[in-house]
């Protein structure tokens, strides 16, 4: 929906409304167009007034458009790529000193604690049994249970 607008001079006074104007109008309305066309021989205005000249050109700005795009992608790759690989290469020292020194640690840390592991698994195991052996002892002396057995 176009806007109303109020166009003003100096004083204020206005000329009432006016419907906005697109912007085609004044593409036309200027006084170079109609120089610019009294001047342009008439094959180029026959030619530009024909559709038969955009699909070429739609064509072939399609196709920068996709190398630009492959150009775009081809960077990116390439800066994914060194940026990776400079990464890489100063993190090697890094990852060589976690293997020499930090990786014997770990392994001594998870060997001393095997001990510790063990004895809770079989002090684990052993409640476990124990609270069956409850369970089942107090289930074997309530009278239903003996009950049963007679029937």
């Amino acid at each position: 929906m176009q806007q109303l607008r109020v166009e003003t001079d100096t004083i204020g006074a206005g000329e009432g409304p006016q419907q906005a104007a697109p912007w085609s109008a004044w593409f036309t309305r200027q006084g170079w167009v109609r120089w610019l066309a009294s001047h342009v021989p008439r094959s180029w205005i026959q030619w530009w007034n024909t559709s038969s000249w955009r699909q070429p050109l739609q064509r072939l700005l399609w196709g920068l458009e996709g190398i630009l795009y492959l150009l775009l992608a081809l960077m990116l790759c390439h800066a994914l790529f060194t940026t990776g690989s400079y990464l890489l290469s100063s993190l090697w020292p890094v990852m060589a000193a976690v293997w020499r020194h930090l990786l014997p640690a770990l392994l001594l840390l998870v060997l001393s604690a095997l001990p510790a592991l063990l004895f809770t698994a079989s002090f684990l195991l052993l409640f476990s049994t124990l609270l069956s052996l409850v369970g089942l002892l107090t289930s074997m002396t309530h009278p239903a249970y003996a009950q049963n057995l007679d029937q």
